[in-house]
C-alpha cells in the first residue's frame, strides 16, 4: 500500500473512531438525542457505510461485494482487519433505518438483536448459520456472520446459472443433474421431488435446534436458505428471529413466506417457521414464486393463503400430484389453523406422518440417491472460490 494510501486509511479510521466515541457515550443515555437529526441522520450513517465500501469503528471491515440485500438491509463479504496483520473473511450485515418510524424505534430492535445474537451465537448446528457479533458503527448497527461458500436456493431457482454448467459439463454429467437434481419446463426451474425434500428435512433439521433454544427464524424463505459447496444446507440470517411466543409491535419476515397468523399479527410459534418450509418446499416444487406480491394487498395476500390447501394439488405439476402422500403431507405444512399443522420440526421430518416417509416411498421406487453429492458435484460446475484474503505484505486496503 503506498504512503499516501495508508494515511488516508489511518486519519479515516481514526476520524471515525473520534466520532464514534463521542456518539456512543450519548447512546447509552438518550439515544434520540445522539444525532440531533434523529432518523435523517442515521439514513445518512447507513449511506455512508455503504458508499465507503467498508466499516472503520469499532473493528475495521472492507467490503469485497455484496452477497444480498432485502427489506431489512444488505449483506456483504467483508475482510475483517484484525491484530498483528490478521484478515479474516466474514459475511457483514448492516441493518437499514430507514424501514422503523424513528430512530428511537431502530435502537430499540437494534437492542433486540443484539440480546438475540447474545444467545443465538452459542447454537451449534450444521445447519444453522449463527450471528457471531453485534456492533454498531456511527449508530448503524451491523452483524458479523460466518460467511457460506455457495449459492442460495433463491439463485438456484431463478436459472440463471443453467448455462453456465451446461458448457462446463459432460453430456452424461448435464442428463445425471436434470435427471436428479432438477427439470427445466417452460423457463422454469423445478427442484426434482427427491432434492426438495432433502432440502427441506435440512431446514427442518436446523428450525428444530433453534425451536430447542426458544427462537421462531420468522424468515423462512429461498434467499435465507444456502446450499453451500459440499452439497449442506444451511439456514442463514436470524435478523429477525424473535422469542417463540412473543408478541412483537413490527411486521417481521417476508410477507410472501409469512404465516397465516403472522398476518393477523398474533405471536409467532413453532408452526410458524413451519408454514414456510412447505412454502420453499411449493416454489421449489413449481419452479417459481407462488404469486407477484408487487401491489399486493395484505388482505388479499391473507385470503390468498387462506384458500391455499384446497388448491394446492392445482398448484402442482402433474408427476408431483401423482404422489397423493406426498401433496396430503404439503397441505398439512400450509393448514391455516397452526394447530393442525405438525407439533414440531423434528415431527414434520421424521414423524410418522412426516417427510421421512415420503423419501422412503422413493427410496423403494428406486428414485433415492445420494442429494447432497449431487448438489456438490453441480455447484462445483457452477462456483467461482470466493475472494482469498490478502496477505500480511498486502494489507486489506491495498488496491486491487
Amino acid at each position: 500500500m503506498n504512503s499516501a494510501r495508508k494515511h488516508f486509511e489511518t486519519t479515516r479510521i481514526e476520524h471515525f473512531a473520534t466520532t464514534a466515541v463521542t456518539e456512543t457515550s450519548s447512546l447509552e443515555d438518550t439515544p434520540s438525542e445522539a444525532f440531533g437529526k434523529g432518523s435523517q441522520q442515521l439514513a445518512a450513517n447507513y449511506q455512508a457505510i455503504i458508499n465507503a465500501r467498508g466499516i472503520y469503528y469499532p473493528v475495521a471491515y472492507r467490503f469485497l461485494k455484496e452477497l444480498g440485500r432485502g427489506r431489512q438491509g444488505i449483506v456483504f463479504l467483508g475482510l475483517r482487519q484484525g491484530a498483528r496483520g490478521c484478515v479474516t473473511r466474514h459475511a457483514i450485515k448492516l441493518f437499514n433505518p430507514a424501514i422503523y418510524p424513528s430512530a428511537k424505534k431502530y435502537w430499540t430492535d437494534m437492542g433486540r438483536i443484539a440480546a438475540q445474537t447474545s444467545k443465538l451465537q452459542m447454537v451449534k448446528s450444521p445447519v444453522l448459520v449463527s450471528p457471531e457479533i453485534y456492533e454498531e458503527s456511527n449508530g448503524i448497527g451491523y452483524l458479523q456472520m460466518e460467511v457460506v461458500d455457495g449459492c442460495s436456493l433463491r439463485y438456484l431457482l431463478d436459472g440463471e446459472h443453467l448455462e453456465t454448467v451446461r458448457k462446463r459439463s459432460t453430456t452424461s454429467d448435464w442428463a445425471r443433474f436434470t435427471d436428479a437434481i432438477f427439470r427445466v419446463d417452460a423457463g422454469r426451474v423445478r427442484i426434482q421431488p427427491g432434492v426438495a425434500l432433502y432440502i427441506m428435512r435440512q431446514i427442518l433439521r436446523g428450525l428444530e435446534t433453534l425451536h430447542e433454544m426458544g427462537f421462531a427464524h420468522s424468515d423462512v424463505k429461498p434467499a435465507n436458505v444456502m446450499v453451500d459447496r459440499l452439497g449442506y444446507v444451511k439456514l442463514i440470517d436470524f435478523g429477525r428471529a424473535v422469542l417463540l411466543n412473543e408478541k412483537v409491535t413490527i411486521l417481521l419476515g417476508t410477507p410472501l413466506y409469512m404465516a397465516p397468523e403472522t398476518h393477523r399479527r398474533e405471536p409467532s410459534v413453532v408452526q410458524s417457521d413451519i408454514y414456510s418450509v412447505g412454502l420453499v418446499g411449493l416454489e421449489m416444487l413449481r419452479g417459481e414464486p407462488l404469486l407477484d406480491t408487487k401491489g399486493l394487498s395484505e388482505a388479499d395476500l391473507l385470503s390468498f393463503k387462506n384458500e391455499l390447501p384446497g388448491r394446492l394439488p392445482s398448484l402442482l405439476p402433474e408427476y408431483v400430484r401423482q404422489n397423493a402422500q406426498f401433496v396430503l403431507l404439503l397441505q398439512r405444512f400450509l393448514e391455516v389453523d397452526p394447530k393442525q399443522r405438525y407439533a414440531s420440526a423434528e415431527e414434520a421430518e421424521v414423524g410418522s406422518q412426516g417427510l421421512l416417509l415420503v423419501h422412503k416411498q422413493l427410496a423403494q421406487l428406486g428414485k433415492d440417491t445420494e442429494y447432497g453429492r449431487e448438489l456438490e458435484s453441480y455447484l462445483g460446475k457452477l462456483m467461482a472460490p470466493l475472494p482469498a484474503a490478502p496477505t500480511l505484505n498486502q494489507g486489506p486496503w491495498s488496491e486491487g
